[in-house]
């Protein structure tokens, strides 16, 4: 069935796997209390990037259906987003893994990375005995193996799609979602992304002199780089009347969705903004709101000089001389997790919603007055209808998503 272009969509499930914990419930206890876990990374590398802190996942518990011998043998990104899958499809009432399904379900997912620490993991055996060297490893580095892996292990029979534009991907894959849904070409969709550590990234940034070695500082004066993170989410989406027939109450609604390009460099953002505030006032419009209505936005806020300088500009233009919203970025906290990045943000909103509490701009609880921007310097208890999540990316590639809080179900309850 064909649905509005404009008609909000629901969102009745989702999963998460962070720096911050492994399920929803773990990461919120520790997003709202403001715990930082950054540590050097426990991998193989380099000596000059040994010291650099990293926000790393907890250990990851073993699916029952996959054998030990199985999962040691998939990428990282593949095992995160098989946890994050499974929580989101049993928060949507819908089962993990049926025979078959009696409607079928859409998959767009997002990396960048794919399966680059098998790489890694092949060329150290390889540079030590490339006699010996499993060649095997490189089977699983391909970035559609994501897809392949849910679609098989959950019975996904719907379009596939995947997406790698760096930090924007797993957003846009939200956007295609809800797109396909709004179109008719699916009634519910799994959407999300699922970035694993590797050297590639870690050493690609620190070259770049983007690495803030302690952590990140987002909006802050002394601002110095980003945090390198690892993660997954995925949301489950489904139109009004797929949830409404299946009697599931939305957790929260994907009300707009704005994608523009600045069509300016390769890796920095074009400094005046223009094409980001594009993106924002997109989803708004889509959205039928006004700046006015947004009570939070959860911003990219990488902790560069360059991109926080350039948000912060197009944050300022677009709420105007009003009050404005809470602002905070989250990255402190989970790190940058690339592709996933957009995906994991826009849970982190849906639950700021629900549980009417807004999420502290870790690590600069005070922003650079030159800015011109408040962040929200602690979790604050604040019941807000309307937020805004705001992702860019190399390429000059920007996303906004307007979140509306639901019907009062949280994944608390279930």
């Amino acid at each position: 069935m064909r649905n509005s272009l404009n008609d909000p969509v629901a969102l009745t499930g989702m999963g998460i796997v962070s720096n911050q914990g492994v399920g929803c419930s773990a990461s919120w206890r520790s997003i709202t209390n403001a715990q930082e876990h950054l540590a050097p990374w426990q991998q193989p590398c380099e000596p000059k990037l040994a010291g650099i802190n990293v926000a790393q996942t907890p250990p990851l518990p073993r699916p029952n259906d996959l054998p030990p011998a199985l999962w040691n043998s998939l990428a990282g990104t593949q095992r995160l987003a098989a946890i994050a899958a499974d929580e989101a499809l049993r928060m949507a009432s819908l089962p993990t893994r049926p025979k078959r399904r009696p409607v079928p379900i859409a998959l767009f997912m997002a990396t960048t990375v794919c399966g680059m620490d098998l790489t890694e993991q092949f060329y150290r055996q390889y540079r030590q005995q490339r006699q010996t060297a499993d060649i095997a490893l490189l089977k699983r580095v391909h970035p559609f193996e994501i897809n392949v892996l849910l679609a098989h292990r959950h019975r996904l029979t719907g379009p596939r799609w995947l997406c790698m534009s760096t930090c924007v991907s797993s957003a846009m894959a939200i956007g295609a979602a809800v797109d396909s849904i709004r179109t008719g070409q699916a009634n519910i969709a799994l959407a999300g992304g699922a970035e694993a550590l590797c050297e590639v990234v870690l050493s690609g940034f620190s070259a770049l002199k983007l690495v803030a070695p302690a952590g990140c500082t987002p909006f802050a004066a002394g601002r110095r780089g980003i945090t390198v993170g690892e993660g997954s989410a995925v949301l489950v989406l489904e139109s009004l009347a797929s949830a409404a027939a299946r009697g599931v109450q939305p957790l929260a609604y994907i009300r707009g969705v704005g994608m523009t390009c600045d069509a300016y460099h390769i890796t920095g953002p074009e400094p005046t903004g223009a094409q980001p505030m594009a993106a924002m006032h997109q989803a708004l419009r889509q959205a039928a709101m006004c700046p006015d209505d947004i009570g939070y936005v959860n911003a990219h806020g990488t902790g560069t000089r360059d991109n926080d300088a350039m948000e912060a500009r197009a944050l300022s233009t677009v709420f105007g001389s009003r009050t404005q919203p809470f602002i905070s970025s989250t990255k402190r906290l989970t790190g940058h997790t690339f592709a996933a990045a957009g995906a994991i943000e826009t849970v982190i909103t849906a639950m700021a919603l629900q549980q009417d509490v807004l999420p502290a701009n870790a690590g600069a609880p005070l922003a650079d007055p030159a800015l011109g921007v408040n962040v929200i310097a602690q979790p604050t208890a604040r019941h807000v209808e309307h937020a805004l999540t705001c992702n860019f990316a190399f390429g000059g590639n920007n996303t906004a998503i307007v979140i509306s809080r639901g019907t009062g179900r949280t994944w608390e309850t279930l």
